[in-house]
C-alpha cells in the first residue's frame, strides 16, 4: 500500500498557471534584475523537478503582470501578458520579461492591491483532475487601499495626474479581496473568478506594509517574505523551492 501511493499520485493530472504579478516602479530597479534571471531559472528547472519527485504536470502556463501606480502613471501604471504555454512558448517569455524595467511610480505607496485583483481574475486553466493557480507578487511598497480611490484621485488632479487605465469591478475594499480569495463569493462585482478553490496558492514577497503584513497572515493558502531580505537571486531560489512541494 504504501508504495502504492506515490504512484497513484504521479498518475493524477495536473495543470498549473502562474502568474508573477511584479513591481516596476523606480525604487524596484535593482531587485528586477534578480526577479527576471530567478523566475527565468524556475521554469528552466521546473520539469526536471517536478519529474524528480515524481510528480506529473500535464501542462504549465505561465503569465506577467507589471504594475506602477495608477493614479500617477497614466497609460503606464500596467500591463499584462497573455499565458504563455511551457515548454513550447518559453523563449516568448523569456523575451518578455527581459523587457520589463524600472521607471515611475507616485510616491508609496503603490497600486499592489489593484494588481493582485486582476492577476487573481485571470483565465485561469479549469481542465485536470488536479490544478494549481499560482500567483507570485514582487512588491517593495505598501499599496493605496481600494476605498481610498476618490480621495487619490482628487489628490493626483492638484498634482495634474489622472488614472486614466484605471480597472473596472475592483473590490470595494480589502474585505471583499479576502472573501473572493478563500472562495466566499466568486466575483468582483459579479465579474466571476476562476481560481481553483483548493489549487490556489499565493506568495508575496513584500514589506511588512498594508495590506501584506496581515495578508501573510490572514489569508489561507498564502505565504509572505520581506523583498527586503532578498539579497541575490538564490535567495529567491530558496524561497521558490517550497512552490515545487506545493504542486
Amino acid at each position: 500500500m504504501d508504495s502504492l501511493f506515490p504512484k497513484m499520485l504521479a498518475e493524477i493530472e495536473t495543470n498549473v498557471d502562474i502568474v508573477f504579478v511584479i513591481d516596476v516602479t523606480k525604487s524596484m530597479e535593482r531587485m528586477i534584475d534578480i526577479i527576471q534571471t530567478a523566475a527565468i531559472s524556475f521554469l528552466d528547472e521546473f520539469f526536471e523537478k517536478m519529474n524528480s519527485m515524481k510528480r506529473r504536470v500535464e501542462n504549465l502556463r505561465v503569465k506577467v503582470i507589471s504594475f506602477r501606480d495608477f493614479y500617477y502613471d497614466g497609460n503606464h501604471a500596467y500591463n499584462e501578458s497573455k499565458f504563455f504555454t511551457m515548454p513550447n512558448e518559453k523563449m516568448d517569455l523569456k523575451e518578455y520579461l527581459n523587457e520589463i524595467y524600472a521607471d515611475g511610480g507616485g510616491d508609496d505607496p503603490e497600486s499592489g492591491l489593484e494588481a493582485l485583483a486582476m492577476a487573481m481574475k485571470s483565465d485561469f486553466v479549469q481542465k485536470g483532475e488536479k490544478k494549481r493557480h499560482i500567483i507570485i507578487l514582487f512588491t517593495d511598497a505598501a499599496a493605496h487601499p481600494f476605498e481610498d480611490y476618490d480621495k487619490l484621485t482628487a489628490e493626483a488632479a492638484r498634482k495634474g495626474y489622472k488614472p486614466t487605465i484605471y480597472p473596472e469591478n475592483m473590490p470595494k475594499d480589502i474585505y471583499e479581496l479576502y472573501n473572493v480569495w478563500e472562495g466566499n463569493t466568486e466575483d468582483f462585482s459579479k465579474e466571476v473568478t476562476t481560481l481553483d478553490k483548493t489549487g490556489r496558492r499565493l506568495v508575496l514577497f513584500a514589506p511588512n506594509e498594508y495590506p501584506w503584513a496581515d495578508m501573510g497572515i490572514d489569508l489561507s493558502s498564502t505565504i509572505r517574505y520581506d523583498l527586503s531580505a532578498i539579497k541575490s537571486v538564490d535567495d529567491i531560489a530558496e524561497v521558490m523551492e517550497f512552490l515545487y512541494h506545493a504542486i
